[in-house]
C-alpha cells in the first residue's frame, strides 16, 4: 500500500483507509466480521464507512457466495 501519492506527498488518511478497507473486504473474502476485528473497528463501523464511501456491504461477497 503506498503512503505517498505520485508527487511525493502523503495521502490523505481517507484515501488510505479506503484502500485498506477495501483490502481486507477481498482477502477475507467478505467475511464482514472478520474484516471489522482485523481492523480493529465495530462491525456497524465497518458498514457505515462503506455507506460513507459508496461500497455496497455485498459486494466483497459475490465471490464467497458464488463458491
Amino acid at each position: 500500500m503506498r503512503a505517498l501519492d505520485e508527487r511525493g506527498n502523503v495521502r490523505p488518511l481517507a484515501d488510505v483507509e479506503n484502500e485498506m478497507i477495501r483490502l481486507a473486504i477481498e482477502h477475507y473474502k467478505g467475511q464482514m466480521s472478520e474484516v471489522a476485528r482485523r481492523l480493529g473497528i465495530g462491525r456497524s463501523t465497518l458498514y457505515r464507512k462503506l455507506k460513507e464511501m459508496g461500497i455496497e456491504p455485498e459486494e466483497g461477497r459475490s465471490d464467497r457466495m458464488a463458491s
